[in-house]
């Protein structure tokens, strides 16, 4: 896509080094500095902002520098238009870098939270795949991560139960944003609503706000004001079955 001119507009700062984190701190040094090079513009998104919508040309590529991101797949209903929440994307991740071959998105993304974004040109980052063979595998590899947790979602929303799915989901923000430096003292940012909790577990928004409560009074984790404290990380992956291989984490 364009860059979109609302929001709360371009900032002139480099892509510096303390954005290194999550997925993109994974690639290597050589490729980062390309990055840091190729980098267009930073830019600030207000809280609940469209970013791009489906359909849209892609002629740029976003990579998430602080806040929270979402996909969304919209459908057309005899009720009107539903709306189903796909995937949260975090710092250090490229929110739509599939785009960049398919040419356009079949879904909308946006801001969950305030946010920043970097942006790239798409003909940059050909340039740079195309110059290195090396370097254009570390971005494939960004985009199947992306596919791998993808995958299970639907295998979260399709086959475990309630409190299991909540569970699933919470361990899997703890590693995915402990990897990003943002869980401190077994408290990490999670400006979910119920109602988008619901949509990440395939639940009723009454049946979210029930397995809450049992997850705090069972002494697992209080989901509460934008976080999520983690009182048991052990019994919330127990609970879960939780097994962090489809992230590909760090040997």
């Amino acid at each position: 896509m364009s860059p979109p001119d609302s929001g709360r507009g371009p900032q002139t700062e480099a892509l510096d080094s303390r954005y290194r984190c999550g997925m993109v701190g994974r690639v290597d040094a050589a490729l980062w500095q390309k990055l840091q090079a190729a980098c267009e513009e930073i830019r600030d998104l207000d809280a609940r902002e469209i970013f791009s919508r489906a359909g849209e040309p892609m002629t740029h590529s976003a990579l998430l520098l602080e806040g929270t991101m979402v996909r969304y797949i919209s459908g057309g209903g005899r009720s009107g238009p539903d709306r189903a929440l796909v995937s949260i994307q975090v710092p250090g991740d490229f929110v739509d870098l599939h785009g960049l071959p398919l040419k356009y998105l079949d879904h909308d993304v946006s801001a969950l939270s305030e946010a920043r974004i970097a942006l790239f040109a798409n003909a940059d980052i050909l340039r740079i795949m195309e110059a290195s063979a090396d370097h254009s595998r570390q971005l494939w590899w960004l985009t199947m991560i992306d596919a791998a947790i993808h995958l299970h979602w639907l295998f979260r929303t399709n086959r475990l139960r309630a409190a299991a799915a909540l569970a699933d989901f919470i361990c899997e923000m703890d590693v995915r944003l402990s990897a990003c430096g943002l869980v401190v003292d077994d408290h990490m940012p999670l400006p979910l609503l119920q109602s988008d909790l619901a949509e990440v577990t395939g639940l009723s928004t009454v049946h979210v706000s029930r397995i809450c409560k049992e997850l705090r009074e069972a002494g697992l984790c209080t989901i509460r004001d934008g976080g999520a404290r983690l009182h048991n990380r052990e019994g919330l992956r127990k609970l879960a079955r939780f097994d962090d291989r489809y992230l590909y984490p760090p040997p």
